[in-house]
């Protein structure tokens, strides 16, 4: 439905008619009958030629400047057209319904220059030199309904492009806005990752002053259990003298006890 309804929109962009007017030269008028002649057959090609030899006779004769620029639109040739509109403009002799249908026409041009970009974004430059145009035409001609009608279609599309731009410019902000973060992110890992590795490191150099330590602590344990032992041993050999001793004192004592001498009663 809304595809059929540009359909119609687009139907509804007229272009102004040429200017059959002649020109004052005889070989300008020449050619530029044979170029009307041609546009009404519908033959773009052929009039643009004659147009421009025309133009090459004489490049004031502003009515061929018009007359080539609307051949060159029929052939959606938009951007020569809008030169040749420009040139037409800026004859100081045209009157105000000539400007009017120049604007008109140069008008169409941007607008469909706009409607051919992918998206409606691309186009926002030229909807609104569209709309410029419509609004100094409507100007100079206010009953062009024609005019008013294109005005109107045309700020839709600028709207429409204005709203998916500031979409475009959203998204783009966030991409950059996720691209920081992303960032900020990787840096802080390679920041723990070189702590880890700084971490790591200080283990790997800690690790032999570690075994150094037990090592030691061994050695030291070594030495005390052996201490111990020999205290042990000694405390022993000690207590296997004493033993001894009593038991030579206690054979002395036993061999030197006085004997029992009876009593006589």
């Amino acid at each position: 439905m809304k595809a059929s309804k540009y359909i119609i929109l687009l139907a509804m962009i007229t272009l102004c008619t040429p200017s059959f007017i002649w020109a004052q030269n005889s070989s300008v008028r020449k050619e530029t009958r044979k170029g009307n002649r041609e546009y009404k057959s519908q033959h773009y090609d052929r009039a643009e030629v004659n147009y421009r030899r025309a133009l090459h006779e004489d490049s004031t004769a502003y009515r061929a400047q018009y007359n080539l620029a609307n051949t060159l639109y029929r052939q959606k040739k938009y951007d020569e057209a809008i030169q040749h509109y420009n040139h037409a403009l800026s004859q100081p002799v045209l009157n105000d319904k000539e400007r009017s249908n120049c604007l008109h026409n140069r008008g169409n041009c941007y607008l469909k220059t706009g409607l051919a970009k992918e998206n409606r974004a691309e186009g926002l430059q030229q909807f609104q030199q569209a709309v410029n145009d419509y609004q100094e035409a409507l100007k100079l001609s206010p009953k062009n309904d024609d005019t008013r009608y294109n005005l109107s279609y045309a700020k839709k599309m600028l709207q429409q492009a204005q709203q998916q731009q500031q979409q475009q410019n959203g998204n783009q902000n966030q991409d950059k806005k996720n691209d920081k973060d992303n960032k900020d992110k990787q840096g802080n890992n390679n920041q723990d990752n070189q702590q880890d590795k700084g971490d790591k490191q200080d283990q790997q150099n800690q690790q032999p002053q570690n075994q150094q330590d037990r090592q030691q602590q061994k050695k030291q344990q070594r030495q005390q259990q052996q201490k111990k032992q020999d205290a042990e041993r000694l405390l022993e050999a000690v207590k296997n003298n004493e033993k001894n001793t009593m038991k030579e004192n206690a054979k002395k004592v036993e061999v030197a006890a006085p004997r029992n001498i009876e009593k006589d009663w």
